[in-house]
């Protein structure tokens, strides 16, 4: 990674594809993942406008109806309206990324209502929360949430996947790490002899996180690729979000007010991915950079994608996630 791509990283030129950019997406099914909320809630907008159908994915249902309302409501269509035509329909998922037990019951609801899913943006994500913080399961909370819930979100929503790409010729998984790639761990990303290490800082097992979003986006392309998966991997771009809610205010406070950039541009990154041609079956498991720019994935974690750190994760996780399948 060099130190241009860096700079631009937290210095983006203007984006390349905007939501007024989007063909009409009537017929389209769409998963966001963290949707109530920043970068997830407009990034939804964006795809209701467009005329998709939307599964918002969060933990509190309440989060997601008020999102929903301010959606429909901002685009000018009454929150009970289901009949204009120039927009699309949103539901609600409830489920924990932090719970696995939690997250199969949800996706069975969705597979009771669509027949497809045509692209899913595994945008949510918990960032340097109190040190010792877990899941339901134990884990470390950021490698669970980050990791470990959003892999068994994706098998459980293969066939959905699976079943678009053969309508369509493609579906798409768009994985949202970060930058902070970069201060994971050597060799290859990922502190293999003890990953839920709960004395490392909270910050490295962030970025440990980011780094196996990376590796998981990378080896669901190669696993996936031939049936007509298409992954993408990104830096959404350093944005004002909730994300940094854990991280000391005054600290924050400076960073807001030089270095962020509002929420819509991150989901401008997703949307990049969710829909440009530089991504296909041909061109797969790309990784992209603010707001839409192909990138190049840190050198350690690229070496250690080349000596099989996917296929080492990928195995591990399919063991842990088995009883939630």
């Amino acid at each position: 990674m060099s130190f241009k791509q860096t700079f631009t990283e937290f210095f983006p030129p203007q984006p390349t594809i905007t939501e007024k950019d989007l063909p009409p997406l009537s017929g389209k099914t769409y998963l966001v993942t963290g949707g109530a909320a920043g970068v997830g809630k407009e990034l939804c907008r964006m795809l209701y406008s467009a005329g998709a159908r939307v599964f918002v994915v969060g933990r509190s249902l309440a989060n997601i109806q008020h999102a929903i309302k301010d959606i429909v409501e901002g685009h000018g269509q009454p929150a009970d309206d289901k009949s204009a035509p120039t927009v699309g329909r949103m539901t609600p998922v409830v489920l924990d990324l932090a719970d696995l037990p939690s997250i199969k019951p949800a996706i069975d609801g969705i597979k009771r209502d669509a027949i497809k899913i045509d692209t899913a943006f595994l945008n949510a994500g918990v960032m340097s929360p109190p040190s010792g913080s877990k899941t339901k399961q134990g884990y470390e909370l950021q490698w669970g949430t980050n990791v470990v819930g959003h892999f068994l979100l994706q098998r459980l929503l293969l066939p959905l996947l699976l079943t678009s790409a053969q309508e369509n010729g493609e579906a798409r998984v768009v994985w949202a790490s970060s930058d902070s790639i970069k201060w994971s761990p050597k060799p290859d990303g990922i502190f293999w002899d003890n990953i839920n290490d709960m004395k490392k800082s909270p910050m490295a097992l962030y970025a440990q996180s980011k780094a196996a979003v990376i590796i998981l986006a990378t080896e669901t392309s190669r696993r996936y690729g031939e049936d007509g998966i298409v992954t993408a991997s990104l830096n959404p771009g350093h944005l004002k979000t909730e994300l940094q809610r854990h991280v000391n205010s005054h600290l924050l406070s400076l960073i807001n007010a030089t270095l962020l950039y509002e929420a819509r541009y991150g989901a401008l990154t997703e949307l990049f991915a969710g829909f440009s041609h530089s991504l296909s079956k041909e061109s797969n498991g790309k990784y992209f950079i603010p707001w839409g720019r192909e990138g190049k994935i840190v050198k350690h974690v690229r070496k250690g994608l080349d000596n099989g750190s996917g296929n080492r994760l990928w195995e591990l996780l399919v063991k842990e996630t088995e009883e939630y399948m």
